[in-house]
């Protein structure tokens, strides 16, 4: 499983364990609050991760992988201290095992990342955060995590997308979406881009972001943090919105700015070596490897002509260490029944053909055209940034794919009669634009091996469906 890593601040979810605040208050110290995330038992390319929050009213986790059988904790104090973690298979915490003590200091931001060895695939696991000598839950229930099962199992489960999101200062009402997205039991929730949408520019701007959306006391997002991010392993990938601008490209100056932030604040899987940054990454679970794709920081500018030089993931030209590279590799290696590909931007080309991947088709067609030449089965897309719920089986793009609508939308006032973001295009099995808010749920069964995309509104109900069966 994968947490948020934190190289520098406060919290990322990576194969880490996004984990913990605690604060000071006189000389007691008490837990704030809770992400973690980890890597799975299993081999050391694949990874799991989860996250979560804890009962205080804000969040910061994150981890990276040091050795196959590590997982991580991310701990962010609001002083200088000790941190050290206990964790066990025991809801009561009994027997606990000790992970080593560290330090949080000024220059790290008094974060600090915390192995945890040996865990066991799909094992549910507790931990307590001691803080300075004190441990921050006297009592159970503590704070539990459990890991993915081994890459290449199979296993029939189902998953959740959300994305998206409306500026939580603009919110005026509470959602059903989240109440329904957990009800539905998921393995984990990926977290689409634009997450917001309030375009922050600074550091500063960037961070508060995170600390709003994650904030149990943000006015209508407590479903969020306490359904979601306290009881659901997630995955994240930024779009424009949430990075800085509308149509964001390589072009914007403070990418590095964002890769911190980014670092800080969300759970992720090994993330690329690049210069000024990239998120692109792959995770796994069971009869699935799930590619990440950052469809921002290397793209050429959109209006640029659509040709053999024009790429939404090779912008930057880096070639055999790029984007583009890593995904044709990973999906020619790859043996998964099942290959899914989160884009945040949509690659139905009858749509958003000026920002989306039909502005990239040159592009986009030879990914095609690999994928087919070399009999790649069971790829599927799932796309944000359209802000509709919508589901084509593969007519427009090549392969299926399935759009995801904002998860705490307002359905706007009339004369507004959509909630599309851009023309609605054509879509094979549908889209539906009753209500703007809703979730994607993905579900994969076994006997036989088959695929259901479908589109949820706020209340859970499915209201357009598509089953993919493996070939």
């Amino acid at each position: 499983m994968v947490v948020p890593i934190l190289d520098r601040l406060e919290g990322k979810k990576l194969p880490v364990t996004r984990c913990s605040i605690a604060k000071a208050r006189g000389n007691r110290w008490y837990y704030e609050s809770f992400h973690s995330s980890f890597y799975r038992l299993g081999a050391c390319p694949d990874h799991d991760s989860w996250r979560g929050l804890g009962p205080g009213a804000d969040a910061r986790a994150g981890g990276r992988r040091r050795h196959c059988h590590d997982r991580e904790v991310f701990v962010r104090t609001s002083q200088p201290t000790s941190v050290r973690l206990l964790y066990s298979t025991d809801p009561n915490l009994g027997n606990p095992t000790p992970s080593p003590t560290f330090q949080t200091t000024m220059r790290r931001d008094l974060t600090k990342i915390i192995p945890l060895n040996g865990l066991a695939s799909e094992t549910t696991y507790y931990m307590n955060v001691v803080v300075n000598d004190v441990a921050q839950f006297a009592a159970p229930p503590y704070p539990s995590f459990k890991t993915f099962p081994l890459s290449g199992t199979s296993r029939t489960f189902n998953f959740v997308v959300l994305t998206d999101f409306f500026n939580t200062y603009e919110l005026t009402q509470n959602l059903q979406t989240f109440a329904s997205a957990a009800a539905t039991s998921p393995v984990f929730a990926f977290i689409g881009g634009d997450f917001d949408h309030r375009n922050p520019q600074t550091s500063t701007d960037k961070r508060q972001m995170f600390k709003d959306l994650y904030n149990v006391a943000t006015p209508h997002m407590e479903d969020f943090v306490n359904l979601i991010l306290r009881k659901t392993p997630i995955m994240h990938q930024w779009d424009d919105h949430d990075s800085g601008l509308n149509n964001l490209d390589k072009t914007y100056p403070y990418w590095n700015v964002n890769q911190q932030v980014f670092q800080e604040y969300v759970p992720s899987y090994p993330l690329p070596s690049v210069t000024p940054a990239g998120i692109w990454q792959k995770f796994s679970y069971a009869q699935a490897d799930c590619f990440v794709l950052d469809c921002r920081s290397q793209r050429d500018v959109a209006t640029d002509p659509d040709d053999a030089n024009k790429s939404m993931l090779d912008g930057n030209n880096l070639g055999a260490t790029g984007e583009l590279q890593w995904l044709e590799n990973g999906l020619l290696t790859s043996t998964a029944r099942w290959k899914i590909i989160f884009t945040s931007v949509i690659t139905n080309p009858s749509t958003k053909e000026n920002d989306a991947w039909g502005a990239y088709q040159t592009e986009w067609n030879a990914l095609r055209d690999f994928i087919n030449t070399n009999n790649i089965q069971g790829v599927v897309s799932i796309a944000g940034d359209l802000h509709l719920g919508a589901i084509d089986n593969g007519t427009q793009s090549g392969f299926p794919e399935i759009s995801v609508a904002k998860p705490n939308s307002e359905q706007p006032p009339p004369p507004v009669t959509q909630c599309a973001s851009a023309r609605v295009g054509i879509w094979s099995e549908g889209y539906y634009n009753d209500t703007c808010s809703g979730f994607g749920l993905v579900t994969i069964l076994e006997n036989p091996d088959r695929l259901i995309l479908q589109v949820a509104d706020e209340f859970g109900a499915i209201k357009i469906s598509y089953t993919v069966l493996h070939p």
